[in-house]
């Protein structure tokens, strides 16, 4: 995926259960931080880049804030250890302490929001009450910039209409205080995709966007379709996926 023109300040990824809005913002944060060579390619894995006395770039890892509340997906240390190791430093309440409640971690959030030199990924629920959870930084947010994709599974409830969608992105908006700037394409039936419903399903989401005069900032490609998927179908850039939560029905 070329590098985003946000990549230095604020980008949220909202979504309705099941779009698929965690592994875009988790996705898309390594993503970030291999574009500004916080990772190299190691022996057969990507490994490290650490900051060196000699170097005059500032070590800045990629923030990853989990704000929806409802379904928090970094529910171990592990994982945001696994991330921390290719350049992405995790905000979210079973990183900070296991016994922490969620409003308690808001300083540690507001900082991140604030601080100018790294770039900052928000994961946010996609309902009225992830929302508001953003809704108490839209100040500070606005002050600083940035982006807000609404991620889009045309095969999931809610978003498989327009009138979904628009409902949807109205309720984030008008509980968030923040406006939509564009859409995240991921349509797919998990480990049942086919290649014509990825085309199918992306024709749709751009259907949804010329309605709703919204670009589409780029496509979802679960890494084992990419190579069965031809990237000239689509008109915008691709992000590739690795998927790193695995639903109990899978």
């Amino acid at each position: 995926m070329n590098k985003s023109a946000n990549s230095a300040g604020i980008t949220i990824f909202a979504g309705r259960f099941g779009s698929g809005k965690t592994e875009a913002a988790i996705n898309y944060a390594l993503a970030l931080a291999k574009s500004a060579g916080l990772r190299t390619p190691g022996s057969g894995s990507d490994t490290l880049k650490q900051p060196s006395d000699t170097n005059d770039r500032a070590w800045n890892p990629v923030v990853l804030v989990d704000l929806d509340i409802v379904t928090p997906y970094f529910r171990s240390r592990e994982m945001a250890e696994k991330v921390r190791t290719h350049g992405v430093d995790v905000v979210a309440p079973s990183v900070i302490g296991q016994h922490i409640h969620t409003p308690a971690i808001t300083p540690q959030i507001l900082g991140a929001i604030q601080q100018p030199e790294q770039p900052v990924v928000l994961d946010v629920g996609g309902d009225r009450q992830g929302a508001r959870a953003l809704g108490q930084f839209s100040a500070a947010i606005r002050q600083r910039g940035y982006t807000m994709h609404f991620v889009v599974n045309p095969y999931r409830p809610f978003t498989d209409t327009l009138q979904g969608v628009t409902d949807s992105i109205s309720e984030i908006e008008a509980s968030a205080r923040l406006r939509m700037t564009s859409l995240v394409s991921n349509p797919n039936l998990m480990s049942e995709t086919k290649p014509e419903q990825v085309y199918n399903g992306h024709a749709r989401i751009e259907e949804f966007a010329r309605e709703l005069n919204l670009s589409i900032a780029f496509v979802c490609v679960e890494r084992r379709w990419a190579d069965e998927l031809d990237p000239a179908r689509f008109a915008q850039p691709t992000l590739i996926v690795d998927r790193h939560f695995v639903m109990s029905w899978e």
